[in-house]
């Protein structure tokens, strides 16, 4: 038995894959025999779509419809094709992983931000660019589309530059270029995280669903459900999926995962059974017709490459298989979830037994081509974004001391992290500046070294806040413990054991 089969009179199974993933012969083997869907976790996200190179060197030409690059989202496409299996597209427009300059005058930050007839116009045809692109090129490969990301935040729209440009128009523009360009049957969805508390249910609802079902250009609501052991509550969780389900729109779990940094026998057990709970209402929705749920992707394969790990600073072991690609008891008890709804509660367990045949060979990752190299500050960004954590390295006196980091932001053309002024950290700098951050990921790592200079204005301080919202629990821009830095005479160097070195000064 496997999940997709398990499943299938319900609704697809999906997960997300990331490049590592995808040149991972283990990974891929296990995408084919569980999943009738998938994701890219990352390179099809707005930065991977948008050609800086050719964006900046001719900003006349590319003014209003920007310079595209399809080489990151290739592999994903052909993989889809080669196997039969369906795509969701992640996604079109989000605050996030969308480069600065995008917004800016010319394509430089140096500019002031551009108006919004123009980011109108880069918006349709940035959008037109890449659907063109996927009709043309894998027609039917691609099934839905999540068109608008994260669009809510602290009761509110978010304060994103999309928002501070456009206002909130910008949501229904790219609901409606979406429709103009997607091919016909393919679903658009917005997408959002934490979408059964209530105020941001009711929001969503209100100011984005209802709006969206009146124009025509939306089908579903994308329920992301990065969950916790202790959160959310089942009821409050139901009450939104139902209500959702209620606007007759496609319901889609997009992005599914239980934080729990316990790998003890018990921890997994508690795991698997509030796992089988949640697809227990899955499935009690789709089959009593209260909630259309037409999909259910996990975000990511196996323990080891979830991206949970780096955003909560601890491991974590939050997915159905463990590194070796071997199912976790919770594997068995979705399965068992799933049978149980069809009427086979009663199925012995070597009816849902399942082994992987893998040898060492399958676990090496290999053929995974290089990304385009750009030399410039958006490359380091990109690259530690993508990452997820990095590493800083700061002196004491005469002692070094490193710790992880996750922030990283670009304002007014200059790189900058965050920290408080109350940590170690920040004292260390002020007594001298010099540090060293360095980030690992798929076989290639950076460094960056230079003076970390810290800015005091609240512009810089609410930059990299609306970049973070998870920190505005902790950080205010009007504080005075927060603290941005930015990079003065940097180096960033790329390397990799099967390449030169690659440095350039910023």
């Amino acid at each position: 038995m496997d999940l997709k089969t398990a499943f299938e009179p319900y609704f697809k199974i999906g997960v997300a894959i990331s490049r590592w993933n995808l040149h991972t012969p283990a990974h891929t083997k296990l995408v084919k025999a569980q999943f009738n869907s998938f994701t890219c976790e990352n390179d099809m996200k707005p930065m991977f779509f948008m050609d800086s190179h050719e964006c900046k060197q001719n900003p006349d030409k590319y003014d209003l419809a920007p310079a595209l690059t399809f080489d990151n989202a290739i592999p994903y496409l052909e993989f889809a094709k080669a196997n039969g299996i369906p795509m969701r597209g992640h996604t079109l427009v989000w605050h996030n992983q969308t480069p600065n300059w995008f917004f800016h005058k010319g394509y430089s930050e140096t500019n002031g931000l551009a108006d919004k007839e123009t980011m109108f116009a880069r918006l349709e045809n940035y959008i037109k660019g890449v659907l063109g692109f996927v009709n043309e090129k894998y027609p039917g490969v691609i099934y839905a589309w999540d068109v608008v990301n994260e669009a809510i935040d602290e009761g509110d729209f978010r304060q994103s530059t999309w928002y501070k440009i456009c206002g909130e128009e910008f949501i229904f523009k790219a609901f409606e270029y979406a429709r103009k360009y997607a091919a016909p049957g393919v679903a658009l969805f917005y997408n959002d995280y934490e979408t059964m508390q209530v105020w941001k249910r009711d929001l969503i609802i209100s100011r984005i669903l209802k709006p969206l079902i009146e124009r025509g250009t939306i089908d579903g609501m994308g329920m992301q459900s990065h969950l916790l052991m202790d959160h959310p509550d089942f009821d409050e969780y139901r009450t939104a999926l139902e209500m959702y389900g209620a606007l007759g729109l496609e319901i889609q779990v997009t992005e599914l995962d239980m934080h729990n940094a316990d790998p003890s026998d018990e921890s997994m057990h508690a795991l698997a059974e509030r796992y089988r709970k949640f697809f227990e209402i899955y499935l009690e929705a789709k089959k009593s017709g209260k909630a259309n749920i037409t999909a259910v992707t996990f975000w990511n394969i196996t323990d080891d490459h979830t991206w949970l790990s780096g955003f909560r600073r601890e491991k974590s072991y939050p997915l159905l298989f463990k590194g070796n690609c071997e199912a976790k008891e919770a594997y068995y008890e979705v399965i068992r979830a799933a049978l149980a709804a069809s009427g086979k509660a009663d199925a012995a367990d070597s009816e849902i037994a399942f082994k992987l045949e893998l040898d060492d060979k399958d676990f090496e990752c290999t053929g995974m081509p290089e990304r385009k190299e750009r030399n410039d500050m958006q490359e380091v960004y990109d690259f530690l974004k993508e990452a997820g954590v990095y590493y800083l390295a700061t002196v004491e006196g005469d002692q070094p001391r490193v710790r992880p980091f996750g922030t990283v932001d670009i304002f007014e053309g200059k790189l900058y992290i965050q920290t408080g002024k109350i940590k170690e950290v920040s004292k260390q700098l002020q007594a001298n500046p010099k540090a060293e951050i360095c980030a690992f990921m798929e076989g290639k790592w950076l460094r960056v070294a230079g003076k970390l200079i810290r800015d005091d204005r609240i512009e810089a301080k609410t930059h990299m806040l609306d970049a973070y919202p998870n920190l505005k629990a902790m950080y205010s821009a009007e504080d005075d413990n927060t603290e941005v830095l930015y990079f003065e005479d940097a180096t960033a160097t790329f390397s990799s054991f099967g390449a030169p070195a690659r440095s350039f000064k910023f």
